[in-house]
């Protein structure tokens, strides 16, 4: 099968043409987009990505103003049918190999497909690209190349759907010796390259080289490497100003005489005949390539201009007008996101930098529950003795952090775990850094006997009332890969139902639920607990799941936990992210599933962030607060708690960084430094508890009186990093993640007011409430002083601005907001002496 060759004839990385898809079977090495613009096109193109669930169909039919993606390496031909073919006009875009390998070296790698969003948007880019190519005498090749990159970036961050093929026919030519050689030429193309030179690197005999090359390509060895001299020559002459001879010796011309011969074989010209006359040349050159070539300039033109228009009123996102004299109350708000924080481990709340951290918490949030877990890790020193026969208990250390937890104002969410060494089937089976043992008891009796003394002494400590109100979460994760618990779903399900009928057993008004489900490459185990459950008459008075969007790649050998952990292990993980609305799908479905079995039992989501990962360096920045804000507010109506990991950088399963912003899961980092995320909180705390309206980007609620209006524009990961592309984040830049949003433009009037207000206006975005980026702001220091400390503390509260207003019946709002930014908008009313 041929490999085309594709002249780039304005010496620019982009060629465009009209109508000139092979009608034979060839494959490209090159990324092409095709654009019907008038009748239609038949494809056969062999797409079989071995990622992809089903083979795509080997047929493509397409109409007017469909776009079509053909990958590189994607063998394809052109279904000729004559009288159909005369009524066509389509353009193909071919991108130069070499520009895309230097914009991404990964690019032949990855697979774009379209999708029904943002298409609109890629053909504004590509009717800017083409008019531009079109219509300009010397193209501008520095805005093309600026306007390639704006696209490259958009594919990725939209149309790629994975990051590195398996397929066969792609792996098959990757290793072809002709290709490596093509690889080879277009490189050095500058360089004094020979045949001989390399096949003899090659290890290949050159008349079989040169055979397989013109077999391969069409072409010969010679005129291939003359095409790439050229096309550098043209690029020079039309946008330099450089002498001739120049350009053909760093052209990989050995001499100059040798350059004339080819450049006026090729051309019937000589360089500064070509460059004299390169308008009109051109101009010749498109009439023949383009047939109706005023007719497309004019539907390029009409469409750039249709669609700035269509964009500029679409940027008006949000306007609204509400009447607020028909007491307007939609709903109640259901706070989910104050229910609970996670605190790690319980050992970690003896830190003294935490528990300050934690008190500072509640005076500004005030979370009801602080869950934690590993209440009977080792380091609490729970169990005593030296054998199941002879053991005692010690409950000095989880006194302690009891008493702190509830002297705060707030109520445990105990999970029982791990499993103490002394009752621990399996010694060596331990996770995180601190060694937690995750076997199940090697005698369930004497795991049994735990829980009742541990019950017990609470109650006897705290009162029966007061702990009735708690809740008892029997482990930590269901099984999952051999995570969290050593055993099978079996042992896990009887393990949990002989738990939970102790707990009922001391009393029945205790509260008691299982494990989290984590959604572990798809394997749910919701359904099977709940049916078994339901089946054995064990108490679920809460269920519980974990809501992260990230997931890890498929390991196919047997990991080992003890070494999981270290703290390179997650530097080596490329995680892959799930859609925007993730959270909101899971938590819908798991309430509809609980429904079914246990439809009293509370859904609470205990453990819940964009990512576990404890290094990813998107926690750090403004994003969080759009993302806490959105997911919460949404989450409202599907769960009853939803508890943010973690409270604070100091918590880790592994070892902490000493960068001060080193993508830790917490709402303050080491230093007690609050991120966006914290103050995302703060302003969901503010919130009334009656909803007047709510819609994406906004909602508006009520307290007594006063008002309350949240407005923010949230921009999600891009589809390259949710597709595990780390090559465009790094310590420092962090922001070309996300996707490309316009400002949000809003346009509130509220009508029915009348009186004096004071009014608050919270602004939080990059340069108002994000610590880290006033931290990068300062220069990115790795260490930090006490100055420091208190300076950001200071810098990276959310502007604040009051004003008191008179109001005779209406108040508007008007503004925009950039992405990842938030407005926040009190209305309190004041009362006259």
């Amino acid at each position: 099968m041929i490999c085309e060759t594709v002249n780039f004839s304005y010496g620019l990385p982009l060629n465009i043409s009209c109508n000139s898809l092979s009608s034979d079977l060839v494959f490209n090495r090159s990324f092409k987009i095709i654009w019907v613009l008038k009748g239609k096109l038949n494809l056969k193109v062999k797409n079989n990505f071995a990622e992809q669930k089903t083979e795509q169909k080997n047929e493509i039919n397409l109409n007017k103003g469909d776009l079509y993606f053909i990958n590189g390496y994607t063998p394809f031909q052109l279904i000729n049918n004559a009288s159909v073919q005369a009524e066509n006009r389509f353009l193909v875009f071919d991108f130069k190999n070499q520009f895309l390998k230097e914009h991404d070296e990964n690019f032949s790698a990855k697979i774009y497909q379209l999708n029904n969003g943002n298409l609109e948007q890629l053909k504004y880019f590509l009717a800017r690209l083409s008019f531009n190519y079109l219509n300009e005498d010397y193209q501008l090749a520095e805005e093309i190349e600026v306007n390639l990159n704006q696209l490259l970036d958009f594919l990725n961050d939209y149309f790629c759907i994975n990051n590195q093929r398996q397929d066969d026919f792609y792996q098959q030519q990757r290793e072809d010796i002709i290709i490596k050689v093509i690889d080879k030429l277009e490189a050095d193309y500058m360089n004094n390259l020979r045949l001989k030179d390399i096949a003899e690197e090659l290890h290949y005999n050159s008349s079989y080289i040169s055979e397989k090359f013109k077999k391969k390509t069409a072409i010969n060895f010679k005129s291939y490497l003359d095409r790439l001299r050229l096309e550098k020559i043209i690029y020079e002459l039309l946008y330099s100003n450089k002498n001739i001879n120049q350009i053909a010796l760093e052209s990989g011309f050995k001499n100059i005489k040798s350059f004339y011969r080819v450049f006026n074989d090729h051309f019937n010209l000589s360089p500064v005949e070509l460059k004299d006359n390169y308008p009109q040349l051109k101009d010749q050159h498109l009439q023949e390539e383009f047939a109706e070539l005023n007719q497309i300039n004019e539907f390029l033109n009409d469409f750039t201009i249709s669609y700035l228009q269509q964009n500029k009123r679409k940027s008006n996102l949000l306007k609204k007008e509400i009447d607020l004299t028909q007491n307007k109350r939609t709903a109640q708000l259901n706070p989910v996101w104050q229910k609970l924080i996670n605190a790690g481990t319980a050992q970690s709340i003896l830190d003294s930098n935490l528990r300050q951290q934690i008190k500072e918490l509640q005076q500004e949030i005030n979370f009801e529950y602080l869950r934690f877990e590993g209440i009977f890790n080792d380091d609490l020193e729970v169990c005593k003795g030296d054998s199941l026969d002879n053991i005692h208990y010690n409950w000095k250390l989880v006194d302690n952090i009891m008493d702190f937890v509830l002297e705060n104002d707030l109520k445990p969410f105990i999970t029982l775990s791990f499993m103490p060494e002394l009752l621990a089937s399996d010694k060596d089976k331990t996770i995180f850094y601190y060694q937690a043992n995750f076997s199940p008891p090697k005698k369930i009796e004497a795991w049994l006997d735990l829980i009742n003394a541990f019950i017990v002494h609470l109650i006897n400590r705290y009162g029966i009332e007061e702990v009735k109100s708690w809740y008892f979460q029997v482990w930590t994760e269901f099984p999952a890969r051999g995570f969290h618990w050593a055993g099978s779903e079996t042992e896990y399900f009887e393990f949990y139902t002989k738990t939970a009928e102790k707990i009922k057993g001391i009393s029945q008004s205790l509260k008691v639920g299982p494990a989290s489900e984590t959604f572990f490459e798809e394997n749910f185990l919701s359904q099977k607990f709940l049916e078994y459950a339901e089946q054995n008459d064990t108490a679920v008075d809460f269920y519980n799941i974990n809501l992260y969007h990230n997931s890890v790649p498929i390991i196919e050998e047997e990991l080992d936990l003890s070494q999981f952990y270290k703290e390179s292990t997650l530097e080596n993980i490329k995680f892959k992210f799930k859609e925007k609305d993730y959270s909101i799908k899971i938590a819908k479905r798991i309430r509809k599933l609980l429904a079914r079995y246990f439809p009293e039992a509370e859904l609470i989501a205990t453990r819940w962030n964009v990512s576990w990962n404890a290094k990813e360096l998107v926690h750090d920045t403004a994003f969080m607060a759009d993302f806490i804000i959105d997911n919460a507010l949404k989450l409202q109506q599907s769960l009853d708690g939803l508890g943010y990991l973690n409270l604070s950088d100091l918590i880790s399963e592994w070892p902490i960084n000493e960068s001060p912003f080193f993508g830790g899961r917490g709402l303050m980092n080491t230093e007690g430094i609050k991120k966006s995320g914290y103050y995302a909180y703060i302003i969901l705390t503010e919130l009334g508890d009656e909803i007047i309206e709510q819609g994406d980007n906004y909602i508006i609620t009520a307290r007594g009186n006063d008002l309350q209006i949240l407005i923010y524009n949230y921009a999600y990961l891009s589809r390259s990093y949710q597709n595990a592309d780390y090559s465009i984040i790094d310590k420092y830049n962090r922001y070309q993640v996300f996707e490309n949003k316009e400002k949000l433009d809003f346009s509130l009037k509220l009508t029915g007011l009348e009186g004096s207000y004071k009014l608050s206006q919270y602004k939080l975005n990059r340069d108002s409430g994000s610590a880290f980026d006033q931290w990068l702001k300062m220069g990115g220091p790795s260490d930090l002083n006490n100055h420091e400390i208190k300076y950001l503390k200071n810098k990276s509260f959310p502007d604040l601005r009051i004003e008191y207003l008179n109001l005779t019946g209406e108040y508007k709002l008007r503004g925009e907001i950039e992405n990842h930014g938030i407005e926040f908008y009190l209305l309190r009313k004041q009362f006259q002496l």
